[in-house]
């Protein structure tokens, strides 16, 4: 009797408590394998459940993943919130590159999922692309509505994508001599994120000057020729 109340208590999980452990194993095997390479009996015994347990719950590990990257849907979103000041603003514009950098710099959830977008076209890999287009969208729209003389969208699209390559690469190779696995090499990104974005703010407060004093000088008479030799 003594002998049985001396035995270790057997921990019986809940139904949320076993979903967690998946999430939790999950979690931990995608950013050590990624998606592409992760099994499902990994996950199972990096769970510790039975396999009846899992497949109770999903068909597949493809239906897994499905429920799962759901909950990385409103990354950029999420990037957003952390952004100190107005979005539309020279600081919030450079605050967003740097947060979605940042936000990628660990081994991650969300930088492997990016990695799969690239490698493989399912169901999936195709929502949660489109799903991060969709949140983005809204805000590209406001640039665009006061960035009248240059793309911005296309401006931001090119310095969104280098971020991602640049932190899906950094585990192959330096680039541009830059490694970004060194604080040395982070930090020169993100000086450089800084220095773009006060390129584009400095170029669109330098382009509605020009037009201002043009519609003057053409208000006081001056020639379209003359404007133009003097504001090139």
């Amino acid at each position: 009797m003594a002998e049985e109340e001396n035995k270790p208590k057997r921990y019986r999980r809940t139904n949320v408590d076993i979903q967690a452990d998946i999430i939790k194993a999950a979690e931990s095997l995608i950013k050590k394998k990624g998606f592409a390479s992760m099994l499902v009996t990994e996950l199972i015994k990096k769970a510790r459940i039975e396999p009846l347990v899992f497949y109770n719950r999903y068909d597949n590990l493809s239906e897994f993943y499905d429920e799962f990257v759901k909950r990385y849907d409103y990354w950029f979103k999420d990037v957003l919130t952390g952004v100190q000041f107005p979005t539309d603003s020279e600081l919030g514009y450079i605050g967003i590159f740097k947060d979605v950098h940042k936000s990628l710099q660990d081994k991650s959830v969300m930088l492997e999922l990016l990695r799969w977008e690239i490698a493989e076209g399912n169901e999936t890999t195709v929502r949660t692309a489109m799903l991060r287009e969709m949140h983005t969208l809204p805000l590209a729209n406001s640039y665009e509505e006061e960035f009248k003389d240059i793309d911005i969208s296309a401006i931001s699209a090119l310095i969104i994508g280098g971020i991602y390559y640049l932190n899906l690469h950094r585990d192959r190779s330096k680039f541009a001599d830059i490694d970004l696995n060194t604080e040395q090499g982070r930090k020169r990104i993100e000086k450089a994120l800084e220095e773009l974005g006060h390129m584009v703010f400095h170029c669109h407060e330098t382009n509605n000057y020009k037009q201002a004093v043009a519609e003057r000088m053409k208000e006081n008479g001056i020639s379209d020729e003359v404007i133009k030799r003097c504001l090139n």
